[in-house]
């Protein structure tokens, strides 16, 4: 059984002249990945990876998430997730190591609420609020056999409701 998680970074700032890539999580955006990860320690879940996009906003989701939670591997980033490349996304959750169960992939809309609504075997859209975390599970050994409409669509958590 292979486990996925897929969260939005949490809510940033646009200030002035900073550029996309650069912006940061405010003090809302922290209190939310707070939140998250004490869930994600409640629920006892474990990720083998965390991969992230390179844009701020989303390293520093991840990073609050690993220091709460006491992973200890480094955060893995992939250029692929700041863009809206699904295909290239696809590929690399088909390249995730086959000793790795549980991955946390950290990212952005509007490609993460398309990927998840994809990746899910059942109908209907799913949308990714700021910081929220989706869990989608897979019967399968080898992430080479991840495609679209593969996984079971477990649960979402969303700060607001926490």
């Amino acid at each position: 059984m292979k486990k996925l998680y897929f969260m939005r970074h949490a809510k940033s700032d646009w200030l002035g002249d900073v550029d996309d890539k650069d912006r940061i999580i405010n003090y809302i955006g922290i209190n939310e990945a707070k939140k998250i990860a004490a869930e994600i320690i409640k629920k006892e879940i474990k990720f083998d990876k965390i991969i992230c996009s390179p844009a701020k906003r989303a390293y520093q989701t991840a990073e609050i998430i690993k220091n709460k939670i006491g992973f200890s591997d480094e955060i893995i980033i992939e250029e692929s997730f700041y863009f809206d490349y699904q295909k290239e996304i696809l590929k690399v959750i088909k390249n995730i190591d086959n000793q790795a169960q549980s991955v946390l992939l950290v990212g952005h809309n509007p490609t993460w609420s398309q990927m998840v609504s994809q990746l899910k075997k059942s109908p209907g859209k799913i949308y990714l609020d700021n910081a929220n975390f989706v869990c989608l599970s897979a019967d399968f050994n080898d992430w080479k056999e991840a495609n679209y409409e593969k996984f079971d669509f477990d649960y979402i958590i969303s700060p607001k409701n926490l």
